[in-house]
């Protein structure tokens, strides 16, 4: 149980019990810290449960991890045709090739599926072109369809004659999706005066028992604030053809091109998820089906189906929603008859806290995200929670372990003892904040200074799993 209090400067406040010295060292004291402010929603779950990627970052600033998706890859269509084929009967069909598609991905003997439920076996698979390759496909059954671009036809198996050949066994393999990230740079500084040096604060945490300037406090506030925010809204500042690989039409390992001018700087979580899971609803008129429709999207981008849990990071406005759609479907499962129990006249207490859902063998549990309601950001919130700002999107976020990883995580500069995550220093001048009487000093001003750093990122494994509803 941590125990946070103030106090004054004295022969307890020494180099050795001093917070800035020791973060390495009591790393359970750091987390403390983070956990003096609630609002800061993304970055106090994640160190409280100890999501800190594994990866060591060493010599970069980028990191990179792998994604797994389906093992077979579909077969997209290059133009539209239309087909009209009798059973037994063969025909073509331009597949995309190239920039992520994967037109020979087929092999003669595969049985495929169209978008209208008919089927074919692959005869003919040539030599693919730049942007596109014709096979040839002979009719299962009566085949009548309208193929536009884009159109996805899927492998269901394959089928072969009695003594067929090794050599007329065709083979695939599917490599993992890379994606990219880069660590940003923070920093903040304050001046502490002599007059400052009276005022402490202690944290005393499993045993350990560590103090800090309390003028720190604002800045270490500021600080960690900017930084929760930074891991929400944050853009990598690299031109689109690098970051995070996750368009089909993006090249696995593509580094991008950095913008002039802009420091290195890296997605936040909102940047990270897939454009594709992405929907909205009525502000005010959030329904049990948005959410069943929603959690279902997802579901079949997790790593399982079922069992997933999704942690939804959401405003007042979200909230409040919620709570009607949860209210309604409770008042549709009881007929629309509510019912009151109170006994010999006594007082009846009424209302319920919806804060979790059970759905499609899935869970959703509600976490509130002030920085979606921080009107220093968004337009100002009437009283009704203006749907013109973030107070209604509602962030759901795959919190899910695959293979002993976590799907979401907080990565740092360092490894082997060395850790740019939260690195607090002291430059003293004409104060110094160990020995007033020292003759020794950085420079000639009268005070010191106390500056604070994080070289950091975050990383979503899988941005298919994850998605945001938004109002409208």
């Amino acid at each position: 149980m941590a125990k946070i209090y103030t106090g004054t400067y004295g022969k307890d406040t020494t180099d050795e019990t001093a917070l800035v010295t020791n973060l390495l060292k009591y790393p359970e004291i750091g987390k403390k810290l983070i956990q003096q402010y609630p609002r800061f929603s993304l970055t106090y779950l994640l160190e409280a449960a100890g999501r800190n990627a594994a990866e060591k970052i060493i010599g970069d600033y980028a990191f990179e991890w792998k994604m797994m998706g389906r093992y077979r890859k579909p077969a997209v269509v290059h133009t539209g045709e239309t087909l009209a084929a009798s059973a037994g009967a063969t025909f073509d069909v331009v597949i995309k090739h190239g920039s992520g598609f994967f037109g020979d991905n087929l092999n003669v003997n595969d049985v495929v599926r169209f978008p209208s439920g008919g089927t074919a076996l692959v005869t003919s698979v040539p030599t693919p072109g730049a942007s596109s390759n014709t096979i040839v496909f002979r009719a299962i059954d009566a085949l009548s369809d309208v193929l536009v671009a884009g159109d996805v036809i899927g492998c269901i198996g394959s089928a072969f004659n009695q003594g067929s050949l090794a050599s007329e066994v065709g083979q695939n393999y599917a490599y993992p999706d890379t994606y990219k990230n880069w660590l940003t740079l923070s920093r903040k500084k304050t001046k502490i005066m002599g007059s400052d040096l009276t005022d402490v604060t202690w944290i005393e945490s499993n045993g350990h028992r560590l103090w800090y300037f309390t003028k720190e406090q604002q800045m270490t506030d500021q600080f960690m604030y900017e930084l929760e925010l930074q891991r929400w809204y944050g853009k990598k500042s690299y031109a689109e053809s690098g970051g995070l690989v996750t368009s089909a039409d993006d090249y696995p390992g593509d580094t991008g091109t950095p913008i002039a001018g802009l420091p290195i700087m890296g997605d936040g979580l909102l940047a990270q998820i897939d454009s594709a899971n992405q929907a909205t609803y009525t502000a005010g008129a959030l329904t049990e089906e948005d959410i069943v429709n929603f959690i279902g999207t997802l579901s079949k981008n997790a790593l399982n189906p079922e069992g997933n849990v999704f942690t939804v990071f959401t405003g007042t406005q979200g909230r409040i929603d919620f709570h009607r759609a949860m209210k309604d479907l409770l008042v549709t499962l009881g007929s629309g008859t509510p019912v009151f129990a109170g006994k010999d006249g006594g007082s009846v207490s009424l209302g319920a806290n919806f804060s979790e859902y059970n759905i499609l063998g899935n869970k959703m549990i509600l976490a509130y995200c002030p920085v979606f309601d921080d009107d220093n950001l968004h337009a100002s919130m009437s009283s009704t929670f203006d749907s013109s700002n973030e107070s209604g999107k509602m962030v759901f976020v795959d919190m899910g372990m695959q293979n002993g990883v976590s799907n979401v995580e907080l990565i740092a500069k360092g490894a082997e003892g060395f850790n740019r995550s939260f690195v607090k220093k002291y430059v003293p001048g004409m104060v110094n904040p160990y020995d007033y009487n020292s003759m020794m000093a950085a420079n000639g001003d009268d005070f010191f200074e106390c500056q604070i750093l994080s070289e950091s990122g975050i990383i979503l494994r899988n941005p298919l799993s994850c998605g945001i509803l938004s109002n409208s």
